[in-house]
Order: structure tokens, then C-alpha cells, then sequence
């Protein structure tokens, strides 16, 4: 008898399971496209997620059924497009006057139609990019930071939805930076917090030999042309020494840059300088200086790191302070034993 209650048990809770999964199955349901992850089906409709499992639901993502699909025409375009025979979708907004038979994402990911390209700046849904060529549009690179992309068409280029005065042919980026180029003028783009947006600037006449050093350094030299971000910091000078110190830093020549403005002039020896905690700290053989400021109190010639954090003179140990960032003193001192 007691096998035969526990067997019964069994049974019940294996055609619990089988409910527990069929129900998650039907509520999941399966991918519209094998290929795309952000539309699937169910017995009740189709509708957008965002992320690839369910659970993840639980700590971010978002997911919606799509009204009035007509199941039969339905197709997924991309990741997060598709259409029917009468409405567009973007994730699970319907687009607004589009012509819905000749909408297609093209191979560089544009949204389109005959007459209209379709893009959004992050904030609203999308809408018609005005003066482009709809046919010849395609985005033909996209910025390193991810924040937007880049649109030409057959006798321009648009940033931010504006038609930018360069030389369309020749326009391209300088590598991994913010610098761009034509056949002749550098340019760069960045973030204007004050007008919560993103600018387009002319910099300076294109020049050889053209060198970004590192990628994410804020210096470009460019010829005889020194440029800090948007800004020529110096000018018509025979460069024979560049290269990135740290967080902001450049040395150009004898000279030491921070921030795009010279600092410790006639006070750095530069061709014995040493530079720390991300360029921060520098110390040559007489003195040892955070920023623009000189450390009095430490004996420069035995001064070095020991550790990530951590550096000694033949007197003291010196460890960063939290926030040394904010601190006029970076270090906590404590006399050798």
C-alpha cells in the first residue's frame, strides 16, 4: 500500500511539472524568427521583449504584446523591427505615415522606406530625418561611444539630423578618437553638457604627419599643430617629442601639458621626469609634484612606488589617500621604522 500512495505522489508531481512547464511555454512561447531574439509568438499573440531569457525580467527589460498583428504577413526586419501588411513596429511602438510595403532595414542597420529615412536621438520615438536622399542614406560609421551614428547620402553628411559642412567623400574618422577628417580640416565632435547635446566643430587645417597617440588621448598632433580637444594649444612648432603621461597629460618637446594648458614651466626637468598614479604625480631629481604643485618634504633622487597605491623615499612610505583626487596633500605619511 505504501508504494502504491508513493507512486501515486510520483505521478502527481511529475504532471504538475509537466503543467508548471507547458503553462511557461505557452506564456514564452517561441521565436517569430529564429534569428532574432526580441519577437516571439504564444497562443494569445506576439509580442517584443528585450532581453533573451525571461528571468532577466526580474532585474531589467521590458516586454509588451503588439496590437492588431496580422499573423500571416508578420516578419521580423532586426533585432528590434518588424512589420505586418499594415503597421511598422519599433520594439512594440508602431511608426506613424510610413509606407509599410516598401519599409526595410538596410544592410547597414538604416530604417527606411521609398521616400523617408527614419532615425531617433535616444530620447523620442522615430521620425523622418528631413533633406536626406532616401535611396543612397546609409549610416557609414558608427561613433566609438555608441551614443549615435553617422548618415550620408549622395551629396552629404548628417550629424545630429543637421547636414554638416564637410567634403563628403573624404570625411572619415581618425581611428578610435573623436577627431575626424577630410581632405582639409580636422574636425571633432563631443558632449556640450550646457546645451545637453552633442557639437560638431571645425579644429584646424588638416597637416601631416597626423598622430592621435593613444586611444582615448586628448592630444592630436597634427603637423607642426598641437591639439588639446577642440583647441590648438600650440602652434607652428618643430615637434620633435610626443607622447601621453597619464590622464590628461602630454608631454610635447620639453614641455609638460595638463588638462590642454602647460603647466610646471622652468620648474619640471622633463627628460628625467617620472610620472605616477596616472600621471598625477611626477618627480624628477630635485622635486616631486602633484599637478602643478610641489610636495615639499620628500627626498626626490630615493623617491619611487612600491605597490599600486603605495611609494617611499629613504625616510617615509607614502599611501594615496581615498579621494586623493579631491585633496590638495595625496598621500598619508608615516616615518620608517
Amino acid at each position: 500500500m505504501k508504494h502504491y500512495h508513493k507512486r501515486k505522489r510520483g505521478i502527481a508531481i511529475i504532471l504538475f511539472a509537466v503543467l508548471v512547464i507547458s503553462f511557461f511555454l505557452s506564456w514564452y512561447g517561441t521565436r517569430v524568427d529564429s534569428r532574432y531574439f526580441t519577437y516571439r509568438k504564444t497562443i494569445w499573440g506576439i509580442y517584443y521583449i528585450s532581453v533573451k531569457h525571461s528571468l532577466e525580467l526580474f532585474e531589467h527589460g521590458s516586454y509588451a504584446y503588439l496590437h492588431n498583428v496580422d499573423r500571416n504577413t508578420f516578419e521580423v526586419l532586426a533585432d528590434n523591427w518588424a512589420k505586418d501588411k499594415n503597421h511598422v513596429w519599433h520594439t512594440y511602438d508602431l511608426l506613424e505615415n510610413v509606407d509599410v510595403e516598401t519599409f526595410k532595414i538596410d544592410k547597414t542597420g538604416l530604417a527606411k522606406d521609398k521616400t523617408h529615412v527614419y532615425v531617433s536621438n535616444g530620447y523620442d520615438n522615430y521620425h523622418p530625418l528631413l533633406g536626406v536622399d532616401a535611396e543612397t542614406a546609409e549610416y557609414f560609421v558608427f561613433n566609438h561611444s555608441g551614443q549615435y551614428s553617422w548618415i550620408r547620402d549622395k551629396d552629404h553628411v548628417f550629424f545630429e539630423e543637421k547636414v554638416i559642412d564637410v567634403d563628403r567623400n573624404t570625411f572619415r574618422p581618425l581611428g578610435n578618437s573623436h577627431w575626424w577628417i577630410d581632405k582639409d580640416w580636422v574636425y571633432m565632435d563631443s558632449w556640450n553638457s550646457e546645451k545637453q547635446h552633442n557639437v560638431f566643430a571645425k579644429v584646424d587645417s588638416l597637416q601631416y604627419p597626423l598622430d592621435t597617440l593613444v586611444a582615448g588621448s586628448h592630444y592630436l598632433r597634427n603637423g607642426r599643430n598641437i591639439i588639446f580637444f577642440s583647441q590648438v594649444i600650440a602652434k607652428d612648432i618643430d615637434v620633435w617629442r610626443f607622447y601621453d603621461v597619464g590622464v590628461g597629460s602630454c608631454i610635447v618637446n620639453d614641455m609638460l601639458f595638463k588638462d590642454g594648458k602647460q603647466i610646471l614651466k622652468d620648474t619640471l626637468d622633463v627628460d628625467n621626469a617620472r610620472f605616477y598614479y596616472y600621471g598625477h604625480i611626477v618627480a624628477d631629481k630635485r622635486h616631486v609634484f602633484y599637478g602643478n604643485k610641489q610636495l615639499d618634504g620628500i627626498d626626490a633622487p630615493s623617491f619611487c612606488q612600491t605597490n599600486d597605491n603605495t611609494f617611499e623615499d629613504k625616510n617615509y612610505i607614502y599611501t594615496i589617500k581615498d579621494g586623493a583626487w579631491e585633496k590638495d596633500y595625496p598621500f598619508d605619511k608615516q616615518k620608517k621604522k
